[in-house]
């Protein structure tokens, strides 16, 4: 009864202590509750603390425990390096708040009602009425929840970058989960000057926000809080921050910037050497064939029993479709077409099941999802042990030749994505440890971008519905830190599409970042000529616009590595201060200022908003002034699109993969109307030598008032695919100026006068 009664009165006070320290009691707290350490400041209520300290140049943590000294959390979702316990801060103190100062802003605490506030760089708060206001659970044990909330003057309008839960790029709720297609994580950015990334105490069980008023309150389902607070005025700086945290994004292998076909329902050899010859004598590029169920097993495993069944092969070929894969795979690659292939986050052979069951290898515990019954099948890519089992089956299959991954129905936690991807990375690292690992994954956790992971929309219908939604939830991924979205061009399951509606999907694709079609395996494949003569001629004219795209999006990649600005992005990003784009995601931008407008519904016409400033018809002398919306026709080979005065935009020749790159002279559109720049970054499009600054880049300069195009090539990479010379297009008032020259690799500067009068 004793014993009883102490647990009683020792939560009594656990949980007292906390109602103080989170303001809903008031007390009186002494000088002693607030003291600075090597890494911050921390206040004491009872037996609850916060800590307040920097991350890094541009990013403060707020760290709650229940009990004891919060720590520096441990999470799939940080970066190692995001924490530099060598930034420079400060003191700081206001009106009985004390805090800290860095470059970036001040965080600063209230030690007598636990509130706090978030600062910018000028003294601007941006978080004016922090507080952690509710407590709920257990605390002996270490669960509960804590909620914080986030309260700022203004600013109700809603948030961007958690996620594509929502049908919009304005979000006012983040539930953060993964399913199917679907991730959303505990992040966002606030117009009012602020992003946040919450981790709670799970990283399987991660915290959800909602918008209340002018305030949003995250719901931390743990006995502890953090929140990562990054002053970030602008979307831009906003993803540089959450980059530096979360890890920026590899820039992946050049040939998956291609088009990249996918099918369920591959039968066998002849039918995959059939459909790579009809691409090739057809002239529609292509750069790698992805392989579902069928190039390692004959039958899917939907059907298997949780016990498995003996015959069934989780590492092996289906010498039905690969009867040679060494060999295939490398006379494909040959041709141009690299391997992809699918794979489970579960096994299917008995024995291999027995076996992870003994060992305690299968998935268990919070945040496991048992909604499927396959699910029972489910391994657990956390384990280290299972891990290096896992990478060594997978070290055969790399060795014959896989280029990437495909990876399907990881969403049983939060986090099987990652740590199947970290057993991935390991097992491509025992092969060709200078390879870029890329992967397919059908959802996300923060974090994953950072190991060369795409994402897409997964199981979608084949629906304009389904077309239209598209775009918003790559941007919406853009913004939440996944740089490399795809979907299923054309549809997973449903009817067939139209040709109309398969040309402008194709259309759209061109303008996402990984551009693959697929289907369900009883629907019509998405093979182009499958779809009549017109639609064909509309998606190869597409496709290969896409492969002209390719040292244009290429380059991108490389500065989305530098600075963790997405490829695809909202207009919003690049035009913060115009309403009318604040929600508007059906027409896009890649990079800064090629606008992407394709036909997302039938019947060839749409309506489009120029933003402010002069636009060209992409590849024409017209040019239309901006902040005004227009009414487009477009035939069914057509997309409208449109360059920003003042840009560089470099092309390549049409090829039919990216291994015949140059391909012939590099061509650099100018779009005049002011000074300009763009640099060209090229590599040997493989490895990871680029990461040793084994690069080619080619800076391009325009003096608008002169009319002079100049340039200097430098770099450590001087490779056969490099390119040798430029044909110069200018867009000039009238007419267009066009001009060839060697493309220097000496380092030294080249210019060219170009005359439009």
């Amino acid at each position: 009864m004793k014993k009883k009664l102490n647990t009683r009165v020792r939560k009594f006070v656990s949980y007292t202590g906390l109602l103080l320290l989170l303001g809903i009691c008031a007390g009186i707290v002494s000088a002693q509750e607030i003291r600075t350490s090597r890494e911050g400041v921390i206040a004491s209520v009872g037996t609850a603390q916060i800590e307040l300290a920097p991350v890094n140049s541009n990013t403060f943590w707020l760290g709650v425990r229940q009990s004891g000294r919060p720590e520096f959390p441990k999470s799939s979702f940080l970066v190692d390096s995001a924490r530099d316990k060598a930034v420079r801060w400060q003191p700081a103190k206001e009106a009985g708040f004390t805090g800290i100062r860095t470059g970036v802003g001040e965080l600063l605490v209230d030690p007598q009602t636990g509130q706090w506030m978030l600062k910018d760089g000028n003294g601007q708060k941006l978080i004016s009425k922090g507080s952690f206001d509710s407590v709920t659970g257990d605390l002996d044990s270490g669960s509960g929840k804590i909620n914080a909330t986030l309260g700022s003057d203004g600013h109700a309008i809603g948030v961007y970058g958690s996620g594509n839960g929502t049908a919009a790029l304005l979000q006012s709720e983040g539930k953060a989960r993964v399913a199917n297609g679907v991730a959303q994580i505990p992040y966002y950015w606030c117009p009012a000057g602020y992003a946040v990334l919450a981790v709670s105490g799970n990283d399987n069980v991660p915290a959800s926000w909602q918008q209340k008023s002018n305030s949003i309150v995250w719901s931390f389902p743990s006995a502890t809080a953090d929140l990562f607070l990054m002053p970030a005025a602008t979307l831009r700086e906003a993803a540089k921050s959450y980059a530096d945290l979360t890890g920026h994004a590899p820039v992946p292998p050049r040939w998956a910037f291609g088009y990249l076909q996918s099918r369920w329902g591959w039968k066998n050899r002849p039918y995959i050497e059939d459909t790579l010859k009809e691409f090739r004598d057809r002239h529609i590029p292509v750069d790698a064939f992805i392989y579902d169920f069928e190039w390692y097993t004959t039958t899917p495993d939907y059907e298997l029993p949780c016990s498995g069944e003996d015959n069934f092969h989780d590492f092996a070929w289906n010498t039905n479709l690969f009867p040679e894969p060494r060999q295939q795979i490398a006379d494909y690659k040959e041709q141009g077409v690299h391997f992809v292939g699918i794979r489970k986050p579960r096994l299917g052979n008995t024995a291999n099941l027995e076996l992870i069951r003994k060992k305690g290898w299968d998935v268990h515990g919070p945040g496991t999802k048992h909604d499927e019954k396959y699910h029972c099948r489910d391994v657990d890519f956390k384990n280290p042990k299972f891990s290096a089992w896992y990478v060594k089956h997978t070290v055969p299959l790399l060795k014959e030749g896989l280029d990437g991954w495909w990876d399907d129905e990881g969403e049983g936690t939060f986090t099987t994505y990652y740590y199947w991807n970290l057993s991935q990375a390991d097992a491509l690292a025992k092969v060709n440890r200078a390879a870029r690992l890329w992967t397919l994954n059908r959802a996300f956790s923060p974090g994953l971008q950072r190991m060369g992971a795409a994402a897409w929309t997964g199981d979608i219908h084949s629906t304009w519905k389904a077309l239209a939604g598209t775009p918003t939830s790559l941007l919406n991924w853009s913004l939440a830190g996944m740089p490399y979205g795809a979907c299923d061009i054309g549809g997973f399951s449903g009817e067939n599409p139209s040709p109309e509606m398969l040309s402008r999907w194709m259309e759209a694709g061109v303008f996402f970042p990984v551009m693959r079609s697929h289907s369900e395996i009883s629907r019509t494949p998405r093979f182009p000529w499958l779809y009549g003569s017109e639609a064909e001629a509309a998606i190869r004219k597409a496709i290969d616009l896409r492969y002209r795209l390719i040292p244009y999006f290429y380059s991108l990649a490389h500065e989305t590595f530098d600075t963790g600005v997405p490829i695809m992005r909202p207009l919003v990003m690049e035009f913060p201060t115009d309403e009318k784009v604040s929600n508007l995601s059906d027409q896009w931008l890649m990079g800064s200022s090629l606008m992407a407008a394709p036909l997302l519904q039938q019947g060839g016409k749409r309506s489009v908003y120029l933003p402010e400033g002069t636009w060209y018809v992409f590849g024409t002398i017209t040019a239309l002034e901006g902040n005004r919306t227009m009414n487009v026709t477009a035939g069914l080979d057509e997309i409208p699109m449109y360059v920003k005065a003042g840009t560089i935009l470099p092309l390549g020749p049409v090829i039919q993969h990216t291994t015949e790159l140059p391909g012939g002279p590099l061509e650099v559109q100018v779009y005049p109307g002011k000074d300009t720049g763009f640099t060209l970054v090229e590599d040997d499009g493989a490895t990871k030598d680029y990461l040793k600054s084994r690069t080619r880049r080619t800076a391009f300069s325009w003096d608008d008032s002169a009319k002079r195009l100049s340039w200097r090539t430098e770099g450590k990479y001087s490779g056969p695919d490099c390119f040798r010379s430029v044909r110069m297009v200018v867009f000039g008032p009238g007419k267009i100026v066009e001009m060839e020259s060697p493309l220097n690799l000496s380092g030294s500067l080249s210019a060219v006068q170009v005359a439009l009068k």
